[in-house]
């Protein structure tokens, strides 16, 4: 639309320009009723371009003053006209191959989950020494493998999540009256064969009365408290706990998530929360760059904010603030 905008002023412009030159240098040829009639063609003309109708011309006459100008604009409508079917030709074709990318990461991501969940089984069932005496020597190996593996697991559904959020939007589905203490410990606890794999503790406080309630949606609000609990894990390997705090907030409550780790640098803050970005100091980490990225537009989609403190080699905050309703 903005092309055959700029493409009817530039017709506009140039009739204009041309119908001057006529009245000036040629109004002794022309009879000046012919004149106005044709001047009113022209107005018509660059009047349905602009509204986006390329088809009409100009019906070319004898009158050797006005045939060449009557050419040279119907040419220019036949120039504008084959940009816009490039144009739109090339937008489909982008649209497709947008199409076809979105779909293969959604399939891809979607069976890429069953064996690695299949391979998490297999080091629990290790683990518990189903398949007979492990030393400690391959405790600790299989440990870290499955580390690896559950680092894994949520890459893939980062990857999974971000595709549904961008495709089909965040659609939050809030349940009314839930407890919110009980469902904060109770995503702790979920979490809690992760915190003994990386040997962490989670401190957990609250100043909310254990019977305050929000509409919450309990399947998103959790997504963003996971990645941001995993986020604290895999950047504090030189600290054994983290902090979740609950208060009160203006129009509704905060969860913080505080960890004593490697912190972000002053010129990453602004950025963490761009898709696929995962700053300078991620460069050892299993990253995608999404779990910020999705994370923050689930809460602005919940009518939340979410915002983080953090100060080098001594830790970082995450801050989420949701309301009530």
């Amino acid at each position: 639309m903005k092309f055959l905008l700029i493409s009817a002023v530039l017709v506009g412009a140039i009739s204009f320009f041309c119908c001057v030159i006529i009245l000036k240098y040629f109004k002794l040829s022309i009879k000046h009723e012919n004149l106005k009639i044709y001047i009113k063609k022209i107005t018509n003309l660059v009047s349905s371009a602009r509204y986006g109708n390329l088809y009409s011309r100009i019906d070319l006459n004898k009158d050797k003053t006005t045939e060449e100008l009557s050419k040279n604009l119907n040419n220019l409508l036949e120039s504008i006209l084959d940009r816009d079917v490039m144009i739109n030709e090339y937008v489909e074709k982008e649209k497709e191959e947008t199409n076809l990318k979105e779909d293969f990461i959604a399939s891809l991501t979607h069976d890429l989950k069953v064996p690695i969940i299949a391979q998490d089984n297999t080091f629990d069932l290790l683990l518990a020494e189903k398949f007979g005496t492990l030393t400690d020597i391959q405790k600790e190996a299989i440990v870290k493998l499955k580390i690896s593996n559950m680092d894994l697991k949520y890459l893939i559904e980062a990857l999974l999540e971000t595709y549904k959020a961008e495709h089909k939007g965040v659609l939050p589905k809030k349940e009314s009256g839930i407890q919110v203490n009980n469902f904060i410990k109770e995503t702790i606890e979920q979490l809690s064969s992760i915190f003994k794999l990386h040997n962490k503790k989670i401190d957990f406080t609250t100043e909310l009365a254990n019977n305050f309630t929000a509409d919450i949606d309990i399947f998103l609000t959790k997504r963003v408290i996971n990645n941001l609990i995993l986020n604290a894990l895999s950047y504090s390997a030189n600290s054994d706990k983290i902090d979740i705090f609950l208060k009160h907030t203006d129009k509704g409550f905060s969860i913080s998530i505080k960890d004593y780790g490697i912190g972000i640098e002053k010129e990453d803050i602004d950025k963490i929360f761009n898709k696929f970005y995962s700053g300078k100091s991620n460069l050892k980490q299993a990253s995608t760059g999404l779990g910020l990225y999705l994370s923050n537009k689930i809460i602005k989609a919940l009518g939340g904010t979410i915002e983080v403190k953090s100060e080098k080699n001594k830790g970082s905050v995450f801050t989420i603030t949701l309301p009530v309703k």
